[in-house]
């Protein structure tokens, strides 16, 4: 993928994936308490999911944002900043070497 290579250093990028991937889990825990939720059940687990799942999303947003105004230019478009985000999100990377 043509990703800059600043962004596996930065911080703020890092920070916006794993918000990206937590973000995942908790709207998979909305989608069960909705389940829940229509079989009668209390609506607890599905605003649970719902609160994380926005506050995810706020957390990824801002390291997507912050990362983006670090770049030199030119700097990438939205959407191939996007998609650079969900395969950095779903494809894991070996771990840097610290010097």
């Amino acid at each position: 993928m043509g990703e800059p290579p600043e962004l596996q250093h930065d911080g703020h990028w890092r920070v916006a994936v794993w918000a990206l991937r937590v973000g995942f889990v908790v709207l998979a825990v909305a989608l069960v308490g909705l389940l829940v939720m229509l079989s009668g059940s209390t609506p607890w687990i599905l605003a649970a999911g719902v609160i994380g799942w926005l506050l995810a999303a706020v957390v990824t947003l801002t390291g997507f944002l912050s990362a983006r105004k670090r770049l030199p230019e030119p700097r990438p478009g939205f959407w191939p900043m996007r998609f650079m985000l969900i395969h950095d999100t779903v494809h894991a990377r070996p771990p840097t070497p610290q010097t």
